[in-house]
């Protein structure tokens, strides 16, 4: 057997079956919400399977992650960027019959930028944005949708990628 190679088991041991329960029914009830908010029940549906295997895909990375650098937790940032890379990879939100409207074919990608959005990227203070910053989040979300869709992604780019954008937030309120 690999080095590398991560079981089930080693998972399950490592997370628990209620926390890895736990995530697949936030992501899946996300997942819904997205598609009951844009009014697409009748077009999109949550493949389980894929979504079960993103999960277990994400639980393995952050298995290898805590074992390789010997650490308990991982942060936010890395939770989210590892989350969506596994999510854009399975693609669970599926198109079951042939519809005539492209708007749904990057139906994960649109997720995924909401997912982004409210995840991280939504600023904690309750003040309104002013209109220029408003079209600069706006701007932002655009560029990441772009690329979810279009761009080849990894882990760690988008890790840098949500890192850029939390520290450029932090200086620019100094």
């Amino acid at each position: 057997m690999a080095d590398d190679l991560v079981r089930y088991d080693m998972i399950v041991e490592e997370f628990s079956e209620e926390v890895i329960s736990d995530r697949y029914k936030y992501l899946y009830d996300k997942i819904k919400k997205y598609i009951e908010e844009r009014e697409c029940q009748d077009i999109l549906i949550i493949n389980e399977e894929l979504l079960q295997q993103a999960v277990m895909d994400y639980f393995a990375d952050v298995y290898r992650l805590k074992v390789f650098h010997k650490i308990e937790h991982i942060n936010m940032t890395k939770i989210v960027a590892y989350e969506v890379y596994w999510l854009l990879k399975r693609k669970p939100i599926q198109l079951p019959n042939h519809v005539e409207n492209n708007k749904f074919v990057f139906a994960n990608e649109g997720f995924l930028t909401t997912f982004i959005a409210h995840e991280l990227l939504v600023p904690d203070e309750t003040s309104l944005l002013s209109e220029q910053e408003k079209e600069d989040f706006l701007k932002l979300l655009k560029h990441i949708n772009y690329h979810l869709k279009y761009r080849s992604i990894d882990k760690q780019s988008l890790e840098l990628l949500l890192l850029s954008f939390e520290t450029g937030t932090r200086i620019t309120k100094s």
